[in-house]
């Protein structure tokens, strides 16, 4: 039969939460609350960790600067559609503003129909 070192094992009994220990004999009546290993984590993790968390950063913003042209597109797409209706100008100026901030072929067209500048 081998030999047991003394020391703190978990309790015979099966309480996962509990420790006893065994003096190398016999169990005693010591009783110690068993800790909850923590998970280990590398120094790769740790990386990985702030590598994902500046890529999830920089989306966050770039993602916020999308929104950003709305506040100029909208406007210009409502007066895209007043020039259509003929109840606004089309301009030399909004068909190079049309083509410069919102989209390239809209502009080309804008300034490839008839202006009315004044």
């Amino acid at each position: 039969m081998t030999q047991v070192n003394a020391g703190w094992y978990p309790d015979p009994s099966g309480d996962p939460s509990k420790l006893r220990y065994w003096d190398g004999v016999q169990w005693t009546d010591n009783y110690s609350d068993a800790r909850i290993a923590q998970p280990v984590t590398s120094n790769n993790d740790e990386i990985f960790f702030l590598v994902a968390f500046i890529f999830m950063l920089l989306s966050t913003i770039a993602t916020g600067l999308l929104i950003v042209p709305l506040f100029w597109m909208i406007p210009m797409t409502v007066h895209c559609w007043r020039v259509y209706k003929g109840t606004k100008p089309n301009t030399t100026v909004f068909g190079v503003c049309t083509l410069i901030f919102v989209n390239l072929i809209a502009g080309i067209f804008l300034l490839v129909a008839t202006k009315q500048d004044s």
